[in-house]
């Protein structure tokens, strides 16, 4: 590797890389305040600033180069830095003791490293009003403008409802000549500038911005004045909302005079490298009682009676190995038929699972079968995150126009089509010349367009297409977008949702992928059904559900006697399970990464653990099983206390272990590909931002509800008011919800939460067809 040297050290880096990086990487400490890792530098700051063999520029914005000398520390550089930090302290408000940052601020660290103790600048102050955006609160007397939330809001989140605007303030025009460039310039955007709110339809959740900032100028409103920083112990876990496994670190603090009953006051995360969702960051309010249920031996005799079993998809994976051996112990039929799909599909397609960091180093992104903002927040992250540092082009085709998509940057093209999916996969492997017999069905179709020509004299060459992929909807003009976003690529990402794995020609399409994932640019990504969808395949022996045998007994899911988190209002709990909050244990992630939870919160009752013990194991607790997780399916045999849960400085993953999953291709050849016609639909079954279930509906702390979703013209359409009851049937199945608009919709559509449909409409399908009428 080619290496620097930084203050007389020599430094190896990596291609492409920054000198800030590469020292970060290295643990040599430059000191930046507007930085956010993998996101567009702002230069906001220049606090980084440093001198590379005698030149002064900017360690976030300058590549490192082999063979050169850097300096960090210089004299000029030291003033200046010391300077730059007197700016921002100026007219910052100093009640440390109450404001909900201290103890943790970095305008308080900078100002202690940088060694101020004397405040040679004044200015008169302005009078700034507070702004309010989903569920933040903004400051801007506090606020230093270093951007950080412009920056995550843009480059990471993909929403860019944040700006720093020019403001009426007075101007501190008197210092232009007094002060260097650098510090003139930090304080002159600070003086003059706040940070508004532009978006065009209102912020949900999320709280990214909330996150990066270094001060107290943007906090979660409902945290202000609940507690201290230093007060709050830091306990990092796993988010089991999704299968992106985000890492969180839920911040407790004791709740009771005694100090013995903990409470989580907030959840945050490493926002250098892994930004989360709503969910994630707010849903930490749902939690089972402590004392659990008494009737242990009730529960045995269940499992002892019951003719089948139903799990839920969040399953931890040694609840999973639990459930398997009292399968096989006992004989019941075990169900979950969205992860069994999911199963039948990874038996086909069986590649090693990649990760984020093939989306945000592709040059061209190619999602298919997944809403990918409401499915995997994390993916649709990376997705944001590669169309505006790597200038990616991104081909998202999917029923549903998501204008929070689309609007990211212009190199987005929608394909929404529903039913003809195997086609467009069939095109995709057109565009990148994948050589298939499943592709005879379109070739027999090929023909030839004239095209115009404005030289008489040279004729322009007829362009060949086909007649499948029209009849499909897929025009000759998609076509040849998607064909030059790919041809420019370098490296492709593929990401594949859980539409695909329920779809009639799944297993044909599980092995066109095998095909295409041959090819040197494609990375292939598969978002799994539900949040341990992975885990569970991987340890559980599933049946196909077509009937359900009674006696039954559901684990984290409803059934005749149901063992779940007892927070759930929605049905009755007969035996209490911990929460994710309360649980220690293990997911399997859709990157292949199995990672560990910790309990934030007591939990005092039995688990499953305790139930098992009665049909012949010994563990004492769910984490006594991480070790003996299959080792034929990548796992290790690690205990869990041996489990780390962070990320390195060099962006390392250092997060609990990656399963060695080895790539077994399936002999079988895709089928011709069927000709198909565009289906009809006009209502689609997911939950909204935010929710993925029963665990975030019924946390108090969402914005966004349980309801069905369409676009304001939808609404007003309708002649109907947004909070409006609405009941939707189809043929004698109904189902009935307040109506809420979805500001991301263009179309005439109803989303539905999968909660309502009660009565099993998209039973068999994620799209329907649905009739509206009066409640």
């Amino acid at each position: 590797m080619p290496s620097v040297e930084i203050d007389g050290q020599s430094i190896e880096f990596k291609d492409g890389q920054t000198i800030l990086e590469a020292a970060r990487s290295a643990g040599v400490y430059i000191p930046a305040i507007c930085y956010l890792s993998g996101c567009s530098p702002t230069v906001a700051c220049k606090m980084c600033m440093v001198e590379v063999d005698g030149k002064r520029v900017y360690g976030c914005n300058t590549k490192a180069k082999p063979n050169s000398k850097i300096c960090t520390n210089t004299p000029a550089i030291k003033a200046e830095r010391k300077m730059i930090m007197q700016t921002y302290d100026v007219n910052h408000p100093l009640e440390c003791g109450v404001c909900d940052k201290s103890g943790e601020c970095e305008l308080q660290d900078m100002t202690m490293r940088m060694q101020v103790e004397t405040q040679p600048f004044a200015v008169r102050d302005n009078l700034k009003p507070f702004a309010f955006w989903a569920q933040a609160s903004y400051d801007p007397n506090l606020c230093i403008m270093c951007e950080r939330c412009v920056t995550t809001c843009s480059d990471n989140i993909g929403d860019s409802n944040l700006k720093a605007l020019k403001a009426d303030l007075h101007a501190p025009d008197k210092f232009k000549a007094s002060m260097p460039k650098d510090p003139f310039s930090v304080w002159n955007r600070k003086q003059k500038g706040m940070i508004g709110f532009v978006g065009d339809t209102p912020c949900f959740d999320c709280g990214e911005c909330i996150a990066v900032c270094p001060v107290g100028a943007i906090v979660y409103k409902d945290f202000s004045y609940k507690a201290n920083a230093w007060e709050l112990k830091h306990i990092d876990s796993t988010c089991m909302h999704c299968a992106a496994g985000c890492l969180i670190d839920y911040e407790v603090r004791h709740f009771d005079t005694l100090g013995e009953d903990q409470k989580i006051f907030r959840v945050g995360n490493d926002f250098y490298h892994n930004p989360i969702c709503g969910a994630g960051r707010f849903a930490f309010d749902c939690s089972s009682s402590k004392e659990g249920s008494p009737d242990l031996l009730e529960a045995v005799q269940r499992f002892k009676e019951a003719k089948s079993v139903l799990i839920g998809g969040d399953l931890l994976n040694e609840e999973a190995y639990l459930i398997e051996y009292m399968r096989a112990k006992l004989g019941f039929k075990l169900y979950n038929e969205p992860v069994r799909l999911f199963q039948e599909f990874l038996n086909t397609f069986s590649v090693p699972c990649e990760s984020t960091e093939n989306i945000r180093n592709a040059n061209a992104i190619f999602t298919l079968g997944t809403q990918v903002k409401n499915e995997n927040p994390l993916i649709k992250y990376a997705i944001s995150n590669a169309l505006k540092v790597n200038k990616a082009s991104l081909i998202y085709a999917h029923p549903i126009l998501d204008q929070d998509i689309t609007k990211i940057c212009r190199s987005v093209l929608p394909i929404c089509l529903h039913g003809v999916e195997e086609v467009i996969l069939g095109a995709l492997m057109l565009a990148l010349n994948v050589s298939s017999p499943c592709l005879e069905s379109i070739l027999a179709g090929a023909y030839e367009i004239p095209q115009a020509s404005s030289d008489p004299e040279k004729p322009a060459k007829p362009k060949t297409f086909y007649k499948l992929l029209e009849e499909s909807g897929l025009s000759l003009e998609i076509y040849d977008k998607m064909q030059g976003f790919l041809a420019k690529a370098n490296q492709i990402a593929l990401v594949v949702g859980k539409e695909i794995y329920t779809h009639a020609r799944a297993q044909n399409m599980a092995l066109m992928l095998q095909e295409i994932a041959k090819h040197p640019k494609i990375k292939i990504i598969l978002i799994p059904p539900t949040p341990n969808a992975l885990g569970i395949a991987s340890i559980c022996q599933l049946d196909k559900q077509e009937s359900l045998e009674s006696p039954s007994v559901g684990v984290r899911t409803r059934a005749d006697y149901t063992l779940d988190s007892d927070f759930n209002q929605a049905y009755r709990v007969d035996f209490i399970l911990p929460s994710f909050n309360q649980l220690e244990g293990s997911t399997t992630n859709f990157e292949g990464h199995l990672l560990p939870l910790r309990p934030a919160l007591k939990f005092e009752g039995y688990d499953l653990s305790d139930i098992a013990q009665h049909f012949g194991l010994l563990g004492e607790s769910l984490v006594d099983y991480t070790h003996l997780l299959p080792q034929e399916k990548g796992y290790q045999p690690i205990a869990y206390d041996d489990l780390l849960n962070a990320y390195g400085n060099d962006k390392s993953n250092l997060r609990g272990y990656a399963l060695k999953i080895t790539q077994q291709e399936n002999p079988a050849q895709a089928q011709p590909i069927s000709p198909s016609t565009p289906l009809v639909f006009n209502a689609y079954c997911q939950y909204p931002q935010s929710q993925f279930g029963l665990g975030t509906l019924f946390s108090q702390n969402l914005q966004l509800k349980e309801g069905i979703y369409t676009s304001k013209a939808h609404l007003e359409s309708l002649g109907l008011a947004e909070g409006a009851r609405i009941c939707l049937s189809y043929r004698d199945l109904k189902l009935e919800g307040p109506l809420f608009v979805d500001h991301a919709l263009e179309q005439a559509v109803f989303v539905v939460s999968p909660s309502l449909d009660v009565a099993g409409i998209f039973k068999d399908s994620w799209f329907a067809n649905l009739q509206v009428e009066s409640v």
